[in-house]
């Protein structure tokens, strides 16, 4: 539209163009951000859920912690030996630069290992919110943090032997 309204004659049809256009509204205004929560030590806290296929995951941020991680009651190394599920689970906070501030204690049920570390990356992305500025939640959604991924399991097909796999065809 700016171009547009750039071009030399564009005064005879700036009225035209102005009715139709809108004004953009940041992404991040949208996004659901909870206050925080305290304690009764004080100490703030936030929650986020995030789920991928068919796995589903719960994480509690706890402010001004030592970066302990335990998932479902044991050490985040030994419960994701693959170091790209690690790498998964620390992204949200090494992009903001905040490894080692909080406490994490995560649940996680359903799904693989893959799919396991992606709903705790999301989980923690939404739990981060709280501790964040409106611009720092902005530069997360650039980044696709906080965009769930919408791919799950296509469904099996009738007259085939499964969503996109035919039966055995013989011509005798």
């Amino acid at each position: 539209m700016e171009r547009l309204l750039s071009l030399p004659y564009c005064s005879v049809e700036e009225d035209f163009v102005q009715r139709y256009r809108r004004q953009l509204e940041i992404q991040s205004s949208k996004q659901q951000v909870q206050p925080l929560q305290y304690d009764q030590h004080g100490v703030a806290y936030s929650t986020g859920d995030g789920r991928r296929k068919t796995a589903t995951g719960t994480v509690l941020l706890r402010d001004s912690g030592s970066g302990s991680i335990s998932i479902n009651g044991t050490n985040y190394v030994h419960y994701f030996p693959v170091l790209q599920d690690r790498e998964q689970l620390m992204f949200p906070l090494h992009f903001m630069g905040v490894l080692g501030r909080f406490d994490m204690q995560c649940s996680v049920s359903g799904g693989g290992h893959s799919s396991q570390a992606g709903a705790l990356r999301l989980a923690i992305s939404r739990a981060m919110l709280s501790f964040l500025s409106e611009g720092q939640v902005e530069t997360m959604r650039q980044a696709g943090l906080l965009t769930p991924d919408p791919r799950t399991k296509e469904r099996k097909k009738p007259g085939q032997e499964g969503a996109r796999r035919k039966f055995t065809w013989k011509k005798r």
